[in-house]
């Protein structure tokens, strides 16, 4: 789709039931060959080629040879449609300076230890060429790839792993609560070993089998700063290898408290791009430079793969980041031609203005597959700090009335030009985790039967305006506070709010910064939230959203999440009832369960739970709209965007060329 599309169009590439609910690789179907879950790239010899900008390094004296500077055995990347031309700059938005997801990924892709393919659904090598697992999977192997370089031309080894695992994620000093939950199974959450092998391979114990590693290892939490880090650099920010002196000096002048404060900031990692000036990396593009109102990066001089004819990857040169501000800052950088990609923010709604965009500035406009089969999730917080609000939200009757007064096609025409699917929060129908039905429950719009369930659930009573009261009299009523730059929230919540109205209800919405957002939410200090309801299989089982308590991003039980992760002498924890444990349980059993059928039959006791329980609902499930600079060489026109398959990242951002 290179052209501007008419709504048939659109309609017809919005058959969404093939989505990237559909992905279907698991970390089961990865493991079915158990000696060897991913094979090395064939070896290539071959003449290396540079970008010109980096040649005049390399004539300065201020670099190596190309051939210096990759392993001996660099990857090589297929290309999707042609070998690129070397140069230029590719630009991208965001709203706030921190945010280094969603375009910036997709526009510069990054890096993990193992990485999902092409389509979007088999997990492949990454930094590790290889892997495998004992007969229980207990253990696993990692062979990383050997000869690699940091950005800063120093070798990327075990230590790298071995420090920000013993030194840093294990040091109770920096991290009291302890090692992130995608390194830690078993009922009592234990921790895994880590050995070093040699300079490049590690071996990592479990106290139960834990074959879904990998999916950690693919996502978010395998790439820098989750379990590897530039040990090298990050030594001199730390008690243990920095003089004391030297180190105090550091952290005074930077106006941090303790050495736990500056390595932070020092290593700082923007979702899975390095976030600060000198920090090594292993991306395509390292940041150079930064500005109020933009983040520049540079290629990698020590980036690791290359093409078929042995031309060092990224093609690109420099990657520019503006930090706009608002939405519609970023629209009239957009409608400007200043943008090359345009991806998280876009709305189904704006399609008619992205289609005018085609033409008159030379844009792609293509309809990518999405892993948002519930968009715009209700997250209720069942454990508020009002009480009679508490009460109220934890009622299941009050509940699937709220899911059910939702006018789904309403919102689907209005919000999101008729191109959705009315459907409750589930997989999409080709997911090995789908049952026909799934997407049903309390999704139908009933006014009726809404008023008549929150009769029944003891909130019958209204006051001279018509609005419904808690027990003691006083108005039922919240507030839904979301952040204000999430697409289609707006809108959405709108309709929501008159839905509401019609039964009784009085909702506010406000929208707020997403920094304020998550502070409230941490503290347990809202009322009522929306997040997109992004799923896919390929991480679904260690990233589960709604599934429980928290372990996302929006939590509609903060206090219970605290207690479940053992932070139990935290004053916000509470101990939850007994089914919010049992859930927590099949989710542990589910990671780490020794066959499939085991793994799945746990799955779906899981679903089973949230269609009852229904402690997050949502509206309808949608594609994506992309749009990219009409000479945006080697970038597809089908695809899957969403945050649980890290956007384009599978399709190689390095391989993406400016056309002259």
């Amino acid at each position: 789709m290179t052209k501007g599309l008419s709504r048939r169009d659109f309609l017809k590439a919005s058959a969404i039931s093939a989505t990237a609910g559909a992905i279907q690789a698991t970390a089961m179907t990865a493991l079915a060959a158990p000696a060897s879950a991913s094979a090395a790239a064939p070896q290539r010899q071959m003449m290396y080629h540079e970008s010109p900008m980096l040649t005049e390094r390399v004539n300065a004296g201020t670099l190596p040879p190309v051939e210096e500077r990759l392993p001996p055995n660099p990857e090589v990347v297929d290309v999707l449609n042609e070998v690129g031309t070397y140069g230029g700059t590719i630009s991208t938005a965001i709203v706030n300076p921190n945010q280094l997801f969603g375009d910036p990924q997709g526009a510069m892709g990054t890096e993990l230890i193992l990485r999902i393919d092409r389509d979007f659904s088999t997990v492949i090598s990454g930094l590790a060429e290889s892997w495998e697992f004992n007969d229980d999977a207990t253990e696993q192997i990692l062979h990383l790839r050997q000869g690699l370089k940091w950005s800063d031309g120093e070798p990327f080894t075990a230590e790298d792993f071995r420090f920000q695992w013993e030194d840093v994620q294990l040091n109770a000093e920096h991290s009291p609560g302890g090692a992130p939950s995608d390194w830690r199974v078993g009922p009592d959450r234990t921790p895994l070993t880590m050995e070093v092998v040699d300079d490049y391979t590690l071996k990592f114990s479990f106290v139960v089998p834990y074959p879904l590693i990998i999916l950690s290892e693919c996502f978010y939490a395998g790439s820098q700063g989750g379990i590897w880090a530039p040990a090298h650099y990050g030594k001199q920010f730390h008690p243990d290898y920095a003089g004391a002196d030297e180190l105090q000096q550091k952290i005074s002048d930077a106006g941090f408290e303790n050495w736990a404060q500056l390595f932070d900031d020092r290593m700082r990692v923007g979702s899975t791009i390095p976030a600060q000036v000198d920090l090594p990396g292993m991306t395509p593009f390292i940041r150079v430079a930064d500005a109020p109102e933009r983040h520049s990066y540079e290629r990698n001089p020590y980036y690791w793969k290359v093409d078929s004819e042995g031309n060092q990857l990224p093609y690109i040169d420099k990657s520019e980041i503006y930090v706009v501000g608002n939405s519609e800052g970023v629209i009239a950088r957009l409608s400007a031609g200043e943008l090359d990609m345009f991806g998280r923010q876009s709305a189904l709604n704006e399609l008619p203005l992205y289609q005018s965009l085609v033409e008159s500035v030379g844009f792609n406009l293509y309809l990518w597959k999405s892993t948002t089969p519930g968009k715009l999730l209700f997250y209720p917080n069942l454990t508020s700090k009002n009480a009679q609000l508490r009460e109220f939200f934890s009622s299941p009757d009050v509940r699937h009335a709220l899911s059910m007064a939702l006018n789904r096609d309403e919102i689907n025409d209005v919000v999101h030009f008729g191109l959705g699917e009315v459907r409750q929060w589930s997989m999409w129908p080709d997911s090995k985790y789908f049952v026909e039905g799934d997407e049903k429950p309390w999704a139908d719009y009933d006014a009726d039967a809404a008023n008549q369930l929150l009769d029944t659930a003891g909130y019958g009573n209204r006051d001279g305006d018509g609005f419904r009261t808690f027990p003691d009299g006083s108005r039922l009523s919240w507030v839904i506070q979301y952040d204000s730059e999430q697409p289609d929230a707006a809108a959405t919540l709108e309709i929501a709010v008159e839905n509401y109205r019609d039964i009784g209800l009085e909702v506010i919405q406000r929208p707020i910064s997403r920094t304020l957002l998550e502070e409230l939410i941490n503290a347990n200090d809202l009322d009522m939230t929306t997040w997109d309801g992004d799923i896919s299989d390929i991480t679904w089982p260690s990233f589960p959203r709604v599934m429980l308590p928290g372990i996302t991003n929006a939590k509609w039980g903060r206090a219970w999440e605290l207690w479940l992760l053992g932070d139990t002498t935290n004053e916000l924890a509470e101990e939850p009832p007994q089914e919010i444990k049992d859930q927590w349980d099949r989710w542990g059993r589910m990671r780490t369960a020794p066959t499939d059928a085991e793994h799945v039959g746990l799955a779906r006791e899981m679903w089973a739970w949230y269609q009852d329980y229904l402690p997050v609902w949502a509206t309808v499930g949608v594609p994506k709209p992309v749009m990219v600079k009409n000479n945006l060489g080697n970038f597809p026109e089908e695809g899957v965007w969403g945050f649980a398959v890290i956007r384009a990242v599978p399709v190689h951002p390095e391989t993406f060329y400016l056309k002259a």
